[in-house]
């Protein structure tokens, strides 16, 4: 079972590896939207533990930083997905959805929909 703070945290890890996640001015992005407060708090969390690093900005994008994941970001994101493969099924389906749908707040109430 996930609690909510990994939830944020593999979605954020799942983001990252997607690609699209910079950091401009402090702010976490991905895509050209402002990512949700969660998973902001998220980020800098993998940030501070290493998980995950920002690369040197391009000159010609000014201050923009990409976001990629470390070794231990990988490894991270594979334990969490590991785990949440241990969800009974309705569950499961409920969290995938939620990625699906680009539900805002994927920590939400954990009941099926």
């Amino acid at each position: 079972m996930l609690a909510d703070p990994e939830v944020s945290e593999w979605v954020a890890l799942r983001r990252v590896s997607h690609g699209g996640v910079t950091q401009a001015g402090g702010r976490w992005v991905e895509n050209g939207h402002r990512l949700p407060g969660h998973l902001a708090v998220a980020l800098g969390g993998l940030l501070a533990r290493r998980l995950i690093r920002l690369v040197n900005p391009d000159p010609t994008t000014g201050n923009i930083c990409r976001t990629v994941l470390t070794y231990d970001g990988v490894d991270r994101y594979e334990q969490l997905s590991q785990r949440a493969l241990q969800l009974p099924a309705a569950q499961f389906i409920a969290l995938c959805r939620r990625f699906i749908d680009n539900d805002p707040d994927p920590i939400g109430d954990a009941s099926p929909r």
